[in-house]
């Protein structure tokens, strides 16, 4: 047997046993993990920046395009969102304020309400059997909104601090907002000089295939990001502006809950037309269905015209491609997969394009 007579040998044998493999790499992941744990705050506000900063960039890209430099149009891009923001703001949020504070009375008000409703079913030939069984149902669950409502706003109210303060809990939410939006303005002036410094870190032989992916998955799921935020704030201000018209109270904030969640497929336009039926239920059930109607159309609208064109601009997927996307991801994943299926296509279709349209195995010939 042949002594080993370096520490570099003795290393290279010592890593040919597989089970000290396995505990090396066992250690690294959780180093990582405990590290990530460990530095969870600055992962996230770093994540939320960049965030940011990656949404803009086209933006910033047109405007360069144009002669503009990149310092003034990072400048005009901070004002322009700091002065929607201030003009929003006050607004919104005391029409927030207002909403959360008027729907456990509005609640209260619910077995009243669905008494008026009974006795009008009650009237109608055949369904007195249903009636009751209705009425049994209604008045649990309007009982269980009673009693489970108030308290929980509540909650969120008095625990929206602590979620915040778990984030960072030296300088509280607005300070962490400070802190993004400065974060994110150096990222928008260094855009690609911290793309290139991340690359860098990688191998020289993965670089060229690390960009390629880098690239692919930044315009699948930008492309993904940037086309559901337009689409969001434009059911916000078709529900918004609906409400309006129909004279329901808090009708911005009512919007900005559907522009928010008009992420989540199905259960998010649900969610974002219940206070607005609570609002609506004083004014009479031919208010409460017209609020419905605009809720049904404003959807309506999205998914069959803003979704599929918008989408199709953004992420270079046919609209019918994108409907077919959104229905497969739903029956495979439910509402994640929905979410998801939009950027998971279109990395699937850029992969084609790039991998298997000019590969040997696509071009051969046929054989005789």
């Amino acid at each position: 047997m042949t002594p080993i007579r370096s520490i570099p040998g003795l290393l290279s044998a010592l890593w040919r046993l597989p089970w000290l493999r396995l505990l090396v790499y066992l250690a690294l992941v959780a180093l990582v993990v405990g590290l990530a744990r460990l530095l969870a705050s600055v992962v996230v506000t770093a994540l939320i920046a960049y965030a940011l900063a990656f949404v803009v960039h086209p933006v910033l890209a047109w405007l360069e395009k144009r002669k503009v430099k990149r310092t003034l149009g990072v400048l005009l891009v901070v004002v322009f969102l700091l002065s929607v923001v201030s003009l929003l703001s006050w607004t919104v949020l005391s029409q927030v304020v207002s909403l959360i504070g008027e729907l456990p009375a509005l609640a209260a008000r619910l077995p009243d309400l669905i008494g008026g409703l009974l006795k009008r079913l009650s009237s109608v030939p055949g369904l007195e059997s249903a009636q009751k069984q209705f009425s049994t149902f209604l008045t649990q669950e309007a009982q269980q909104l009673r009693n489970n409502l108030g308290p929980t706003f509540q909650r969120l109210l008095t625990s929206g601090g602590t979620v915040l303060g778990g984030v960072v809990s030296v300088v509280g939410w607005l300070g962490q907002g400070v802190l993004v939006l400065i974060l994110s303005v150096y990222f928008m002036l260094d855009y690609e000089r911290v793309g290139h410094g991340l690359l860098r870190i990688l191998p020289l032989a993965w670089q060229s295939t690390a960009l390629q992916l880098s690239e692919d998955v930044a315009l699948a799921f930008g492309g993904y990001l940037r086309g559901q935020l337009l689409i969001g704030l434009a059911v916000g201000a078709l529900v918004a502006l609906g409400l309006i018209l129909l004279g329901i109270p808090n009708a911005l904030a009512i919007g900005l809950l559907a522009a928010v969640l008009d992420i989540v497929p199905y259960l998010g336009p649900v969610v974002s037309a219940l206070p607005a039926v609570l609002l609506a239920l004083p004014s009479g059930w031919v208010t409460v269905l017209l609020v419905v109607g605009v809720f049904i159309v404003a959807n309506q609208i999205e998914g069959n015209l803003l979704s599929p064109f918008i989408m199709g601009k953004t992420t270079n997927l046919s609209p019918a491609a994108v409907l077919l996307a959104i229905l497969a991801g739903l029956t495979l994943g439910g509402l994640v997969g929905a979410v998801l299926a939009i950027p998971t296509v279109t990395l699937l279709w850029r992969w084609t394009l790039r991998y298997w349209l000019p590969s040997a195995a696509y071009n051969s010939p046929p054989k005789a």
